[in-house]
């Protein structure tokens, strides 16, 4: 229910990621980022002992990580659409994975 309204919404083209950056290398990046944030956390829950702080430290890294994960699972077939963006921002399709897509 909530992806179907976050699908919905336009980003504007905040950056130009750079060349290098094409869909497997991204995604890849994106799984290397959820496991970091699911460190910080562990460590969280068990270094900061305010609880109010805990808990708002632990939703971000949460929706950091859930975020993260969608955008990750997008990545697997965009190439085939030539449509692959993360968080809204367009990637760079490179030819061996679709040679029907160029570069805008």
């Amino acid at each position: 229910m909530t992806t179907e309204f976050l699908d919905r919404i336009e980003l504007p083209e905040l950056v130009r990621l750079p060349a290098w950056a094409d869909p497997e290398v991204v995604r890849s990046a994106s799984g290397i980022a959820i496991v970091v944030a699911l460190i910080a956390l562990f460590l969280a829950l068990r270094i900061i002992r305010r609880l109010l702080v805990r808990v708002v430290v632990v939703v971000l890294l949460a929706a950091l990580s859930v975020g993260l994960w969608e955008q990750r699972t997008d990545l697997v077939d965009c190439a085939v659409d030539c449509s692959c963006a993360v968080f809204g921002q367009p990637l760079v399709i490179p030819a061996e994975l679709n040679p029907n897509c160029t570069a805008a």
